[in-house]
């Protein structure tokens, strides 16, 4: 595919070359107050097709969105408040696909049931669920279970019609390392499978008894699903492994993955069976029952979905290799038909596959991992962001409509940044290297390997690009030339992590902030280091200088926010009442106004003269706020969260009201 630079795709933007602005409604949708659009629809975690063939449903951080199975469009968006959908298999289809199950992850959880035709709630189920994992209905949709984590194995089932309560249990599982694991209803809602350390159980429901204990030499599974008459379990870690529910005996492995397998399920018909892993492969898997009969082999492989090229060997087995997702599977289902499989990954999007041919039949976009970086470009109407699935986009303010460049990156994010002249990405992922990504040829260009012993946690370029700064939980912060890839400063002042940095906008300071309590600032000019003394027992979570370099505004864990004098160094005064654990910090293009993120989706807008709160402003949602920048005019907010979304604020109507 030929690529383009950031200024090209721009002039496509400005000509409207992509999708139709009347197709960009749902940026509209469950708008908080305040709020004038949304970009994003938050990371996926689960992805299902309703049982008759017409909708498929995406849930993520922010809520369940449905579409049109046949041709893609948005049709609506079920706002599951407060904490939206965390983990897959987490969403289930009535049998008759008018009612859609939704289980939310939060301590103590809870079950709600939608009407899909006119998304209102139904029934909600609370209690002590747990944060839930799976959700089957009965063949006749009479019935309900759920199955969840709350350090135990939690089981319930529910009769739909009157939210009575049948049957609930518990059962002891060992935690798996990283919290790796899986948990798993069968189909006819009689059994659940786990895995539990280096072995997978199967209970049966009615009894509450251990059926089988499957052991190997070594982890069995990260993810497990039954067949469709529940005979058998499938179970993934790096190889396939098919047992028999009844006798608990392994019938065969299936060898073609070479990562961490993440999603597995099998197609109505029982014929595939389809397994992903975390480079973003698709394998389906041919069972066909006659096959089996006629050869004393594995099932073969029918095909992969993969974003790499196989080698020449695998294509002339007849492997079939396309180019697909670049990040983890989150998760996979079959349509009713087995014609068709939907697949949604941490690179933000979603895929329809023709299973026949391997063919992707369309992509559900707009879908982001957490925001890292937020800029607009010169000609104010357009907004770049870059966020964890690894993803660029270009995003047109007045419709919605964006570009979407994937960056390939293989390790997992924790921060990214922009240059100041938007056209280079720092990313620091697992590991102790800093990748930057060159946004005009659209490629990694180099590699800075710093010294820190721990993954970073923030980055920060200087207004001239010429410095980059990387920050670490070990406590350093490195100065890096961008020119020559060479770093030419370590600090070793803090004691603890590093929270944040930032750069003044005359290039002359900079500041770090750690969880030891302490600020350090540095004056290039003068070469002065000092240590802003804070709370020895409360770390300092965020900075942000004035847009003149004069003043320095930073945030305590304990809620206190305090400004300084950039120039002397001096501790001016704290803002007034100001509480909350402060995630981050802005001021806007005239000075007069700082705004801070908390914990929880809580915005603030503070004014500098006085140092008090002047308005707020609530997201709606239990996400991080990961970014926040004002256009050149100050009269627009916008703010990025750890859900995957960007909000628009009219400031203007805020402060009327």
């Amino acid at each position: 595919m030929k690529r383009v630079g950031l200024f090209s795709i721009v002039f496509l933007l400005a000509a409207g070359l992509l999708l139709n602005s009347l197709a960009q409604e749902y940026t509209q949708w469950h708008l908080p107050e305040g709020a004038t659009a949304r970009l994003g629809k938050g990371e996926i975690n689960d992805v299902k097709c309703s049982p008759n063939g017409n909708r498929l449903a995406v849930a993520t951080d922010i809520g369940v969105w449905l579409y049109n199975a046949h041709t893609g469009a948005e049709i609506a968006l079920i706002k599951v408040q407060p904490h939206g959908i965390k983990t897959a298999n987490a969403i289930a289809f009535a049998p008759d696909s008018t009612t859609l199950a939704v289980g939310n992850w939060f301590p103590g959880g809870a079950v709600e049931l939608w009407d899909t035709a006119t998304r209102e709630r139904l029934a909600i189920m609370e209690g002590d669920i747990g944060s839930v994992q799976a959700l089957e209905f009965s063949v006749d949709g009479r019935m309900l279970a759920c199955a969840s984590w709350e350090k135990i194995i939690k089981y319930h089932l529910w009769e739909v019609a009157t939210g009575r309560e049948v049957l609930s249990f518990t059962k002891a599982q060992n935690p798996m390392p990283h919290n790796k694991g899986a948990l798993v209803l069968s189909r006819d809602i009689h059994s659940v499978a786990s895995t539990d350390m280096d072995v997978v159980k199967i209970w049966e429901v009615a009894t509450e008894k251990l059926r089988h204990t499957l052991e190997g030499n070594g982890n069995l599974a990260l993810a497990l699903a039954f067949s469709p008459d529940s005979k058998t379990l499938a179970g993934g870690f790096m190889t396939i492994r098919l047992w028999d529910t009844e006798t608990g005996n392994e019938r065969s492995k299936l060898d073609g993955h070479t990562d961490l397998i993440d999603a597995i399920t099998f197609s109505p018909d029982a014929k595939n069976l389809a397994s992903a892993d975390s480079t973003g492969k698709i394998i389906l898997w041919n069972l066909d029952s006659r096959i089996q009969k006629q050869r004393s082999t594995l099932p073969r492989l029918l095909r992969s979905i993969t974003g790499d090229k196989q080698s020449k060997a695998g294509n002339k087995r007849g492997n079939r290799t396309l180019v697909g997702h670049t990040l983890p599977i989150e998760a996979l289902d079959f349509s009713a038909d087995s014609k068709t499989l939907v697949s949604g990954s941490r690179d933000g999007t979603a895929i329809v596959w023709d299973t026949e041919t391997g063919n992707p039949l369309f992509s559900l976009a707009g879908h982001t991992g957490s925001v890292k970086a937020l800029r607009f470009l010169e000609n104010k109407k357009t907004l770049i962001s870059v966020g964890t699935d690894c993803t660029l986009r270009v995003w047109e303010t007045d419709t919605g409509n964006q570009q979407l460049i994937p960056m390939k990156h293989k390790r997992f994010v924790y921060c990214m940044t922009f240059s100041t002249d938007c056209k280079t990405v720092a990313i620091g992922g697992g590991g102790n290297a800093v990748d930057l990504w060159s946004v005009d040829i659209q490629r990694f260009v180099a590699t800075f390997k710093t010294n820190h012993t721990r993954s970073m946690t923030t980055l920060a370029f200087s207004p001239d690009d010429k410095t980059l700064a990387s920050g670490s939980p070990d406590g350093t912060v490195e100065l890096w030339d961008v020119t020559n890839h060479q770093r030419f400063s370590v600090l070793k002042n803090h004691t603890d992590g590093i929270r944040d940095m930032a750069f003044s906008a005359d290039g002359r300071k900079f500041v770090s902030a750690s969880k030891d309590g302490t600020v350090h600032l540095w004056d290039f000019h003068t070469d002065k280091k000092t240590t802003l003394l804070t709370a020895p027992n409360s770390g300092v979570e965020a900075l942000a200088f004035s847009p003149d370099s004069s003043t320095l505004v930073s945030a305590r864990r304990d809620g206190i926010i305090q400004l300084w004098d950039a120039n002397t160094h001096q501790h001016i005064t704290n803002f007034i009442d100001a509480k909350g654990l402060v995630k981050i910090l802005a001021f806007s293009p005239d000075g007069r106004t700082v705004v801070s993120g908390l914990h929880g989706g809580l915005i603030q807008l503070w004014d500098v003269d006085t140092r008090t709160l002047s308005h707020e402003i609530r997201t709606g949602d239990a996400a991080w706020l990961t970014k926040l920048i004002f256009t050149q005019d100050g009269k627009t907010l916008v703010s990025g969260g750890s859900d995957g979304t960007i909000l628009f604020w009219d400031l203007e109507d805020i402060t009327r009201r």
